[in-house]
């Protein structure tokens, strides 16, 4: 194995929308802001205008911390996913088992897709240094993932084979939740980060919308090669630039192709998705990485969803609809309809 390297940048500033945006804040009054981590990547939300604004963010940072540590981290034993890979079978609540029901629905879309990529990430060593397995190795895990299901029968919950890893839904609807929180307490304005997702609703101080900043894939965290001005949705970014490996000049990323076990070789470095919920933004990003933009694109006008997608070779497609929002910044860059 040559030239191995793994670049994980969890550890990062806390000010940055992590994996692919970052937001700019355009002056006026101070807003609030409350930082944590949870669900292995840093967490900022930020309120405006709001006289407890501290109370507000720090309730929805827990609605957060909640959901990562009962029910869908895959590293602490104390949530329903560990215990469900573990025990096979649980006791779960209404939110976990209503939860489950909309990924195993979102799953049913693509054969590409599973839900159960966590054998395929123990396997290839995504969060260990990285390891290309034996071709005996694949086809046993690949058996594995394509035989494994869930089945729900009221608030029993068992996993029938596999390893259940939620990552490409998770973060999307922690940011989901959050953003209940701040709206039922009253909130307008407000930015909530979780990862690589993002929720926007109203506007900082007295601006028409925000100015996220759409991450360069092939620079440094903070940089950045055009701008969205929007406001009123979800955005979410995927794509092969932040947990990967390196083996004999071919990089593997840590999003899968569950029909073939082994990680996506594709034109695309990145994929940003804008919808109308976290979970749905989460979703399509990741599937449309994997299916490729011609078929994802599909998907996302089902989903009435926009997306910016940066090939390799520095085109990106921007859908129509955000042609008014969409700003390039950097000439490297290339707009393609």
């Amino acid at each position: 194995m040559k030239n191995k390297k793994v670049i994980f940048s969890v550890f990062t500033a806390l000010i940055i929308i992590f994996l692919s945006i970052f937001y700019f804040n355009f002056g006026g009054s101070e807003p609030v802001t409350v930082s944590g981590y949870a669900m292995g990547s840093a967490v900022s939300i930020t309120v405006y205008g709001e006289k407890d604004g501290d109370e507000y963010c720090t309730t929805a940072l827990e609605k957060i911390n909640f959901i990562d540590e009962n029910y869908l981290s895959h590293t602490l034993s104390t949530s329903a996913v560990s215990m469900l890979n573990e025990e096979k079978s649980i006791t779960a609540d209404d939110w976990f088992t209503e939860y489950l029901k909309k990924c195993i629905s979102l799953s049913e879309y693509s054969d590409k897709f599973t839900l159960f990529s966590g054998e395929l990430v123990d396997l290839w060593k995504i969060e260990d240094g990285g390891y290309v397995p034996t071709e005996q190795e694949i086809e046993d895990s690949l058996n594995s993932v394509k035989n494994a299901s869930l089945s729900i029968d009221g608030d029993i919950v068992t996993l029938n084979g596999g390893k259940l890893d939620l990552g490409a839904l998770g973060k999307g609807t922690a940011c989901d939740e959050a953003m209940k929180s701040l709206v039922s307490d009253g909130v307008e304005n407000a930015i909530v980060t979780v990862g690589g997702t993002v929720g926007l609703i109203g506007s900082p101080d007295d601006k028409e919308c925000y100015g996220i900043g759409v991450r360069n894939p092939f620079g440094t965290q903070n940089d950045y090669f055009a701008v969205l001005n929007i406001t009123d949705c979800y955005i979410s970014t995927s794509g092969d630039y932040e947990k990967y490996f390196e083996s004999d000049a071919v990089r593997y990323s840590h999003i899968f192709d569950a029909q073939t076990a082994t990680p996506i070789q594709s034109e695309l470095t990145s994929v940003t998705v804008i919808a109308e919920s976290g979970i749905l933004s989460d979703f399509l990003s990741t599937l449309i990485f994997i299916e490729g933009l011609d078929v994802g694109l599909e998907y996302a006008e089902s989903f009435n969803a926009y997306v910016i997608a940066v090939k390799k070779d520095k085109t990106v497609y921007v859908s129509e609809e955000l042609e008014d929002s969409f700003a390039l910044y950097d000439e490297d860059f290339t707009v393609i309809r």
